[in-house]
C-alpha cells in the first residue's frame, strides 16, 4: 500500500479554509464548513490543525507568501526606480479588482480580531508591516536614484503612501470600484513631485 500524501490533504483544507475565511471571515466559518468544502473528515482536519485558530494561522502564513511573492514580482517589473515605487499601489489594485473589492485578507482579519496580543492579530500585523518595508525600499530607491528626487523626506513619504495604500484598499472594499486605487496612484506620485 502507498503512503498517503498528507501534503496535498493538509493544502485542500487550507484552500477550503483560505477561500472561507477571505470571502465570509474568520469569526463567520465554522469548522464544519471547512470539512465540507475541503472534502474530508473532522478527524483528518484535526490531525493537521488542533483548532481553528492553528488553521488560520496556517492561512495566513499560506496567504502572505503567496501576496508578498506576488507583490515583490509587481515591484522587479518595474524597469525604473520610479515604476518600482508605484509598483506597490499598482499591484495592490491589480489584487483588488482581482478579487471583486473583498479587500486585504490582512486588514479583514485585524478588523475581525480586537486584541493587538492575539497571535492571527500578529500574523496579519506581519504582512502589513512586510508592505510597509517594501513601500520604504521603493522611496529609498527612488531618492537615490536621482538627484531630484535627493530632498525626498524618506519617513515622511513612506508612512504618507502606506496610508494611502490602506485608505485605498478600504474604499475600494466600501464602494466597489477603481476609483479610489487611481486617486490614490495619483496621490502617491505627488508625493514625490510628479
Amino acid at each position: 500500500m502507498a503512503p498517503r500524501d498528507t501534503s496535498k490533504t493538509k493544502d485542500r483544507i487550507i484552500q477550503a479554509a483560505f477561500d472561507l475565511f477571505y470571502n465570509q471571515g474568520y469569526q463567520a466559518t465554522t469548522i464544519d464548513q471547512v470539512i465540507e468544502k475541503s472534502g474530508v473528515s473532522r478527524p483528518t482536519v484535526y490531525t493537521h490543525f488542533s483548532t481553528k485558530e492553528d488553521l488560520c494561522q496556517a492561512y495566513l502564513k499560506d496567504r502572505k507568501a503567496q501576496e508578498l511573492v506576488d507583490l515583490k514580482a509587481e515591484v522587479r517589473k518595474g524597469t525604473t526606480p520610479r515604476e518600482r515605487y508605484l509598483a506597490v499601489i499598482k499591484g495592490v489594485g491589480k489584487a483588488l479588482w482581482g478579487t471583486g473589492f473583498r479587500g486585504c485578507a490582512f486588514f479583514n482579519m485585524i478588523s475581525e480580531i480586537a486584541d493587538p496580543n492575539h497571535p492571527l492579530f500578529h500574523e496579519a500585523r506581519q504582512y502589513v508591516d512586510a508592505v510597509r518595508e517594501l513601500i520604504r525600499d521603493g522611496v529609498i530607491d527612488l531618492k537615490a536614484s536621482d538627484p531630484r528626487y535627493g530632498k525626498i523626506d524618506v519617513d515622511h513619504v513612506a508612512e504618507s503612501y502606506y496610508l494611502l495604500v490602506g485608505g485605498a484598499i478600504m474604499a475600494s472594499q466600501e464602494y466597489r470600484e477603481k476609483w479610489p486605487v487611481k486617486r490614490a496612484l495619483r496621490a502617491i506620485e505627488a508625493l514625490i513631485g510628479d
